[in-house]
């Protein structure tokens, strides 16, 4: 039987390479490649039927991914993540189906766990000796976790803004951590500079190709969690665009197999404080102006020069998907509101895609009968200092349950 692992193809020139390559970009103009796999293949060794019968993690949608030998997988058991359906705010905003997709209940509290197990798996599979990555604190926190246990090695190079409280984990798992005086960006150009200078993988966003195949995983769970009818939404914060491609990648290969009937419309929502990808898709242009200094409260998607956009592009209009921004007043309100009427303690960027959908229904580009999926990137207890600010002080009381009383009467 022939291989349902094709080759690695340039997205903008077509080129193609071996996929036992570690190749990152393409030999001959430079943009990036993506997996190319055969679905007929695919569709002929696996079905709906036979993936029921399999562990609930990321790996039961295994011959999707483009890991040849199976025994290579690293896995803490990512995947699979609670699709509920909202308890209180959808009818508070008058929606009959809005669902939150809690990808940060994954090991590492975010939904880069995905790419990371995919990104290590290949490593193990190429016989690498460790990743180079660079990141704003999810992804850099997921490679650490994942490549110590793979007992392989780990670099991360982070801007000085990211997170304290991911850096911190980052260096927990034993990774290496460099923080770059500069922007994500600066990390991205250190870290492929050092990635090719001590033989090691490249790892960041989409330049990794495999990270996006285990973000698609995200796509097959909603739509077997819905019992394989696709919802009219799917929204995604975007900072690289890694995730959002992916999930495009996996509602089309759905749509190949005829496992669904139709694409849902992809929404992507960035911060106004870095949104190159906003004015791209608004101005309808194939490259990004790029932000020099991102202004955010969201960090973990204050990417200001997207390698993913002319790819994410693609797909979009394949999917008459569309690129939105949001205010951090904005998201500030999501945040708040989600662990106040949901229980869900989102950090900003998780709660932008909340955010978006607001200013969706307000414009009338939302049903509020649409089955509506807004992915909960990561937990919040990844950037508590957020927390701190938006919550203020705690009111301190003296031990009398009298004077207890009387202030809670008060309040």
């Amino acid at each position: 039987m022939r291989s349902r692992i094709v080759s690695l193809k340039c997205v903008k020139c077509g080129c193609e390479f071996d996929f036992h390559q570690n190749v990152n970009f393409c030999l001959e103009c430079g943009s990036i490649v993506e997996f190319q796999m055969d679905y007929d293949v695919i569709g002929s060794i696996v079905s709906k039927a036979k993936i029921s019968l399999r562990g609930f993690n990321m790996w039961r949608y295994r011959e999707f991914i483009p890991i040849e030998d199976y025994s290579n997988i690293v896995s803490m058991g990512e995947g699979w993540t609670q699709l509920i359906k909202s308890r209180r705010l959808g009818s508070t905003l008058g929606l009959r189906n809005l669902y939150f997709k809690l990808d940060s209940l994954n090991p590492t509290g975010s939904f880069k766990d995905r790419g990371a197990s995919a990104a290590v798996s290949r490593a193990l599979e190429l016989k690498a000796p460790g990743l180079v990555g660079f990141s704003t604190g999810n992804a850099g926190v997921a490679q650490a976790a994942y490549c110590a246990l793979a007992n392989i090695g780990s670099i991360v190079l982070a801007p000085k803004y990211a997170s304290r409280e991911k850096i911190a984990s980052i260096m927990m798992y034993g990774s290496r951590v460099l923080l770059v005086d500069g922007t994500f960006d600066d990390a991205s150009r250190l870290a492929k500079a050092v990635a090719d200078k001590i033989g090691w993988i490249y790892n960041g966003g989409v330049v990794n190709p495999i990270r996006q195949e285990g973000k698609k995983t995200l796509a097959y769970e909603v739509c077997e969690q819905l019992g394989w009818v696709p919802p009219d939404w799917y929204i995604q914060s975007v900072g690289m665009g890694t995730a959002a491609i992916g999930a495009c990648k996996g509602f089309k290969e759905l749509l190949i197999l005829d496992w669904i009937e139709r694409m849902p419309r992809i929404a992507c929502v960035q911060a106004e404080g870095c949104a190159p990808m906003v004015k791209a898709f608004k101005s309808k242009s194939e490259f990004v102006e790029p932000v020099e200094e991102p202004k955010t409260i969201a960090s973990a998607i204050a990417v200001g020069n997207p390698a993913g956009w002319p790819l994410l592009n693609r797909y979009l209009r394949e999917c008459d998907g569309i690129v939105e921004a949001v205010s951090d007043d904005e998201i500030i309100e999501a945040y708040k509101m989600l662990a106040r009427f949901e229980g869900i303690y989102a950090e900003p960027a998780a709660a932008a895609p909340l955010a978006l959908v607001k200013k969706l229904l307000e414009s009338s580009i939302i049903d509020e009968d649409d089955v509506i999926v807004c992915v909960i990137s990561g937990f919040g207890l990844k950037d508590v200092s957020t927390t701190l600010r938006v919550v203020g002080e705690p009111t301190t009381v003296s031990n009398n349950v009298d004077d207890v009383l009387k202030f809670i009467s008060q309040s």
